[in-house]
């Protein structure tokens, strides 16, 4: 009887937290768009009902239950090996990836959900009259073992082990339980297949490169620059791409940044940011939410009146990625320098007592999951609360109108620098037509060098002199727009439950 509910739990757990893996591995392979995980979920639970059929009709066989439980674990093993390198191979290969992940997830649940028919079977076979009591301590186990599968693999494994690396240790572990099961009746095969499995397995680990399945799908997003580093844990994955022009960074297989800091070549768009020190004059306090490989941070630095610079970040592998960058790192161990790995919403909660005379956000892609934790109205409230007098909050809308319409509803004086979101309760545009604000442009010093070389006055006038939109203006384009293309010409305020920068107005997984 202890057996079958320890099956119960074994199957539970190897099968939520395989479910986690394929989550993470199908939503970076379509960019953190939000619907990933509905998509995946949706075809887990198509295949648990498929695999419950098929365990229903195996407890009707006369077949010895515990062999048919052995005989799907280690199928299922051998899937969990070899279906996401599968599927990684065919996001660059294979125009429709999307249908190879719908297979691949469904039958990867399908396997295991075979066996929740049987353990139930197996749990009731010797209570005789108490099914009722015996059915229930097998739905249980199970359910913990579902439970505890996806919190050990989310906040464990993952920060050990790659993504990879962990699809594998899953599929050695489904084995040894396939093995558990048939170790009654087969132990003349048991030692050999052990022994098997041994080898094969300490070869596939040794041999494969920990971060293959990445790599594959990463490499889809740029045929022209090499991959120079991944960075895996429990918060996300990061990749980095060798340019000339800066290294470019992903988070998430997204977007996240570049190590250019030389606004001549200006490949990351920093005149935006650099462009703040001639708006505040001299921000004492200065908050960065979003630290990415910390080229906002070094420039940042550069603006004189700086005395503390509180820099939350969530994923604390952006700093194995900064020491492959001398000035990112020289910027982030300056002792003004304070960073906090933590959710920038739940970091704010708990300091309401600090103040800001500059924020800074380095905020991603409108339409990835929980982009709008950072784009809300409820959210810009909060960072308002944090703000001092005649402070100045600037983030990247990246071309949502809609975080545009949401800062104008926060903030009196919030204007459009290309991408960019400035806003404050004092009209700043006045700053930027300032032989001062050249002046002060032209000082600034990074590493002892000037930032800008001499004789730089035109370009950083043009830069200075790039038009800020109005929301009015920007609103008026959208509508010529949309009625030359036919589309959504709306523009609605994102708050914490519309959502809408990531599924009305957001990209589409198909």
């Amino acid at each position: 009887m202890f057996s079958s509910y320890l099956l119960a739990f074994l199957t539970g757990f190897l099968s939520l937290g395989l479910e986690i893996l394929w989550v993470r591995l199908f939503s970076f392979a379509n960019h953190s768009l939000p619907q990933a995980f509905a998509f995946v979920l949706m075809c887990y639970l198509v295949g648990i009902a498929l695999g419950a059929q098929i365990g229903r009709k195996c407890c009707n066989s006369a077949k010895n239950l515990w062999v048919v439980s052995g005989v799907i674990l280690l199928t299922s093993s051998v899937f969990d090996l070899v279906s996401p390198f599968i599927y990684a191979k065919s996001v660059n290969l294979y125009q429709n990836q999307i249908l190879v992940g719908a297979y691949m997830i469904t039958l990867a649940a399908l396997l295991k959900s075979i066996l929740f028919p049987i353990v139930h079977q197996l749990g009731a076979a010797k209570a005789k009259l108490n099914f009722g009591h015996a059915i229930s301590k097998v739905y249980v186990s199970n359910i913990l073992g579902a439970t505890l599968g996806p919190v050990f693999i989310g906040l464990f494994l993952l920060n050990l082990f790659t993504t990879q690396q962990c699809f594998i240790i899953c599929a050695g572990l489904s084995f040894l339980v396939g093995i558990y099961c048939l170790i009654t009746y087969v132990q003349p095969i048991l030692i050999l297949t052990a022994i098997l499995f041994v080898l094969v397995f300490q070869n596939v680990v040794l041999t494969i490169h920990p971060h293959w399945l990445i790599t594959e799908i990463a490499m889809i997003n740029d045929k022209k620059h090499n991959i120079r580093q991944v960075v895996e844990n429990g918060n996300g994955i990061i990749t980095t791409y060798q340019s000339a022009d800066g290294d470019i960074i992903y988070g998430s297989n997204v977007y996240d940044g570049r190590t250019n800091l030389n606004p001549i070549i200006n490949s990351n768009g920093i005149d935006r940011v650099i462009m703040l020190s001639a708006i505040q004059d001299k921000p004492k306090n200065v908050l960065m939410i979003g630290l990415s490989v910390g080229s906002w941070l070094a420039l940042i630095n550069t603006f004189p009146g700086v005395e503390k610079i509180d820099v939350v970040e969530i994923n604390p592998g952006y700093l194995d990625v900064i020491k492959n960058y001398p000035q990112q790192l020289q910027a982030l161990t300056d002792p003004r320098v304070h960073i906090f790995f933590d959710d920038g919403r739940r970091w704010l909660g708990f300091h309401p007592q600090n103040k800001y005379d500059l924020i800074i956000m380095n905020t991603t892609f409108h339409w990835r999951a929980y982009a709008s934790n950072l784009l809300s109205k409820e959210f810009l409230t909060m960072m308002k609360q944090h703000m001092n007098p005649n402070a100045v909050i600037a983030f990247n809308t990246t071309q949502s109108l809609d975080a545009f319409k949401t800062a104008n509803s926060v903030f009196t004086h919030a204007y459009l620098n290309q991408t960019f979101v400035v806003a404050a309760d004092f009209d700043w545009r006045k700053k930027l037509h300032t032989e001062a604000a050249i002046k002060k442009l032209a000082s600034l010093r990074l590493d002892g060098k000037l930032l800008y070389p001499a004789g730089s006055e035109k370009i950083i006038h043009s830069y200075l002199n790039k038009p800020m939109k109005t929301f009015d203006v920007a609103a008026d384009f959208n509508t010529i727009f949309s009625l030359l293309f036919n589309a959504n010409s709306k523009i609605e305020i994102v708050t914490d439950k519309n959502l809408i920068t990531e599924y009305k107005h957001g990209e589409m997984l198909f």
